[in-house]
Parts: C-alpha cells; structure tokens; sequence
C-alpha cells in the first residue's frame, strides 16, 4: 500500500490575484518570498500593532501603506495611489491570511507526520517499548505496607 505524502510542494508559482477598478493584479505567493521577506512582514505586522496600541494613526497608515506596496507584484503608482487606507489594510490583511495558510498547511504536515509516527511505536508510561510477548507492566505492584519516608536511624 502506497503512502500518502505528508508534503505537497509544487515549484510553479500560482499567484492570487486582486481587481483594483475591475483590472487584476497579482499579489506575491507565500511560497516565493524568502526566509528574509518572510520575516520582513512578520516585523511589520508586529510594528503596525504597536503603532495602533498607541493609536499613532500616521504611522499605521504609513505602515500599512508600506506593506501593501510590497504584497502586490506589479501596481502602477497611478493605480496604488487611488487606494484609500481601508483598502490597503484589506489588501494587506488578505495576504496575510495566505501566509498564514500556509503556514497552518505545513504545521499540519508535521503533526499528521508526528502521529503517524507516534502509531508505529507504541511507548509504556516509562518510554520504553514493551516486550512482544506481553501487554502489561514487568513492575511489582505495592500490595500493603506505607509510601511515608521513615527517617534514618
């Protein structure tokens, strides 16, 4: 019986698209932003919500602006300008949800990989693997007697 992957990885870019006035725009697909962009946006986020918690609405404006710009691949300047701050948080508010997608997609891989593997291996309570011949416990069981410490004499 063939097993299924527990990763699918595909190296043609599928980028989503957004209509800004009826005309489609491509924004960038999680799977070809480096580690490096991929932590750019992280941060920003992380800023954009300090920035907010001291209701700064300049610099969440400015913020949200930056990030938008960089999730979408080709808008002219014409075109991004038209955009009011609502639309560039639904814009940057929509790709960070395919990031995290993606994101959940791989955590799921790894634990259905984990509990694959955790079937495989039945452990006793200790770590240890039983014995084939045996279901139980090689430990005695306390028939009587008291679990107290008694002091040293």
């Amino acid at each position: 019986m063939a097993k299924q992957p527990v990763l699918d990885l595909n190296t043609l870019i599928d980028r989503p698209k957004i209509n800004i006035d009826g005309k489609a725009f491509d924004l960038y697909s999680a799977e070809e932003l480096s580690i490096l962009d991929s932590q750019w946006f992280t941060v920003k986020g992380q800023e954009i919500e300090a920035a907010a918690g001291k209701d700064n609405q300049e610099e969440v404006e400015g913020l949200v602006s930056e990030v938008c710009r960089r999730c979408l691949v080709a808008c002219p300047d014409e075109v991004f300008d038209r955009l009011s701050g609502s639309h560039k948080m639904a814009i940057a508010e929509l790709f960070t949800r395919l990031l995290l997608q993606r994101k959940t997609r791989v955590a799921g891989a790894i634990a259905q990989m984990v509990l694959e593997s955790r079937k495989k291996t039945p452990a006793t309570p200790t770590g240890a693997s039983s014995s084939p011949g045996s279901s139980a416990s090689s430990a005695a069981i306390r028939t009587g007697g008291s679990a107290k410490r008694r002091p040293r004499s």
